[in-house]
C-alpha cells in the first residue's frame, strides 16, 4: 500500500526537483533539531501575525517543518 514506485510512469530522467526538495526537508528538520524551540517558534506560522500581516515567510517556512522523525519519514515516503 505504500507507494515506493510505479512501474507504469517510470520517469525518464532523474527527478532533481523531488531530490532537491526531500534534500531541503531533512535539512530543515535537523535545524529544527539543533535550533530547538527559538527556531520553532521563529519559522513556524502563526494565523495571528498573517492576519496582522506580519511574518508572510512564515507561510513558506512552515511546509518544512516537521513534529518528528516519523512525520519526515512518512511525507518523505508519500511525496
Amino acid at each position: 500500500m505504500i507507494p515506493l514506485g510505479d512501474a507504469d510512469r517510470r520517469p525518464l530522467r532523474f527527478p532533481i526537483m523531488t531530490a532537491s526538495i526531500i534534500a531541503v526537508n531533512f535539512g530543515v528538520f535537523l535545524l529544527e533539531l539543533l535550533g530547538g524551540d527559538t527556531f520553532i517558534n521563529q519559522w513556524s506560522l502563526v494565523p495571528a501575525d498573517i492576519v496582522a500581516g506580519q511574518h508572510w515567510v512564515t507561510i513558506l517556512t512552515s511546509m518544512f517543518m516537521h513534529a518528528g522523525i516519523a512525520h519526515l519519514l512518512a511525507n518523505m515516503i508519500f511525496f
